[in-house]
């Protein structure tokens, strides 16, 4: 289209100066308010045909193309925003620490620390000794207990060996409890002797109770003989006296002499039969006199074998004091956390040396995760674990999966309310190289759980759609 011819008036209507009409040349000669009207409106008139030529010229094509590619950018944009995939995160800081508890290194019976051979941050190895206790108490109190189980065994011997009737045997110890040999061996031989005279005292009776039957024996043979001949001459005096040759008195004599040797004969064989029980009690208890004494010995050997044992646990338990004299380490890790540093100090009875941080268990995180962000957190979701030593834009982050949260909260030093979360770990190291980078207890991290996925358009439309929800509601 062609422009329009410079002596053309445009038309336009709704101008500040109202409508109008421009005239040609002929109007020249109108008064000064006139021509300034008319000059003010041809300047209108200038402006409203610059805009009618556009509109008869139409759309530039650079124009045209420029909006044809904005309109085309926006919506590949659009349809990119809605196919491209976000990760929703949560995010919680927590520290690596071993699947395995921090072992807390303690003494049961406390004592005076004598030597220390490992330093703060050291590693060290499972069973390597960390510190030495003084060990003038325990050795003393395990030589005791080895002294007095060595005369409770020389005892235990003495008394087998005198109920069995035989010759105790201490070449079981050594000749450095030899005193204590020779004093028990003195007492087997008192005992043995004791033995001896009391059955020597029995025999001797059993001997002189013989010796009584013996004479007893004598008597009523004596007797026998006595009351035969008495007999012999009361026949003798009765026939006397039938005769009355002789007195009845005599006769009466004669009768009493035989009853007096009747009675006599009567008291000796009781006094046998006294005697020959008296000698089989003593032979009961000299038979009995073995048995008494094995008893005695063996009811002896029980409260031996009683203390025996309780002496063996008592010298059990201060072997193992002496042997905790050398406190070693539980585990292979690193030292942290030690209270004793200085020779001589004083550890009490159940007091904690130092921590030990394992380096040979598995690790994990221990995330603190935000109660606000615990309804979209579930256990089996995957982690990144970046780890704040190493530098995540250069080397990355380990990967990881939530393996336990807490039923619970737990507060902070600043009050705060929390979850404990744990995040097992794909490796131990960060990047590429295992040698390199190494991930270890103590370390600080950042765990971004990921809760779920969602388009860039979604996240980018997200407050439009929060701000239609919560439009229109307030009062």
């Amino acid at each position: 289209m062609t422009a329009p011819s410079s002596d053309l008036t445009p038309v336009s209507a709704g101008g500040p100066a109202g409508p109008f009409v421009a005239g040609t040349a002929s109007h020249a000669s109108t008064s000064a308010a006139g021509r300034s009207r008319v000059s003010k409106g041809s300047r209108q008139t200038r402006y409203l045909g610059q805009s009618v030529m556009l509109e008869e010229a139409g759309m530039s094509r650079y124009v045209r193309l420029a909006m044809i590619t904005a309109a085309g950018v926006v919506t590949a944009f659009l349809v990119w925003a809605s196919l491209t995939h976000l990760e929703e995160v949560s995010i919680a800081f927590g520290q690596v620490a071993p699947s395995g508890s921090v072992r807390v290194v303690q003494h049961l019976e406390g004592g005076i620390v004598q030597e220390i051979s490992v330093d703060e941050g050291q590693l060290v190895k499972d069973g390597e000794i960390l510190l030495k206790m003084s060990p003038d108490a325990a050795l003393s109190e395990l030589q005791t207990m080895r002294a007095r189980f060595a005369a409770l065994s020389l005892q235990a011997e003495r008394l087998r060996a005198f109920g069995a009737g035989r010759e105790p045997d201490f070449s079981f110890l050594s000749d450095e409890y030899k005193a204590l040999k020779d004093d028990q061996m003195s007492i087997f031989r008192t005992q043995v002797a004791n033995r001896e005279t009391s059955r020597a005292v029995l025999v001797d009776q059993i001997r002189q109770k013989r010796e009584s039957l013996t004479l007893l024996d004598e008597q009523e043979h004596a007797l026998n003989e006595q009351l035969s001949l008495v007999g012999e001459e009361l026949g003798m005096r009765e026939e006397l006296m039938r005769k009355g040759l002789t007195s009845r008195v005599t006769l009466l004599d004669t009768r009493r002499t035989a009853a007096s040797v009747k009675g006599d004969i009567v008291q000796v064989l009781g006094n046998k039969r006294s005697v020959m029980q008296e000698i089989a009690e003593i032979n009961s208890r000299l038979g009995d006199l073995d048995a008494t004494l094995r008893q005695e010995a063996l009811k002896e050997m029980g409260a031996v074998t009683s203390e025996l044992a309780q002496v063996r646990e008592a010298m059990s338990k201060a072997q193992d004091r002496v042997a905790r004299l050398e406190v070693r380490a539980p585990v292979s890790g690193y030292v942290q956390d030690m209270k004793v540093k200085t020779v001589g100090a004083v550890v009490p009875a159940g007091g904690i040396i130092l921590n030990i941080v394992p380096v040979e268990e598995n690790l994990r995180v221990e995330a603190r995760i935000q109660t606000r962000d615990i309804g979209h957190v579930a256990v089996g979701q995957p982690v990144k674990v970046k780890v704040t030593s190493y530098d995540f834009s250069r080397y990355g982050y380990v990967t990881g999966k939530l393996t336990a949260v807490s039923a619970t909260t737990f507060v902070d030093e600043d009050n705060n309310p929390y979850y404990k979360g744990f995040v097992s770990l794909d490796k131990d190291y960060v990047g590429t190289d295992p040698e390199r980078n190494p991930v270890l207890p103590g370390m600080t991290v950042q765990a971004d759980i990921i809760t779920g996925d969602k388009t860039l358009l979604q996240y980018l439309l997200k407050p439009v759609y929060r701000n239609i929800e919560t439009a229109f509601h307030e009062r």
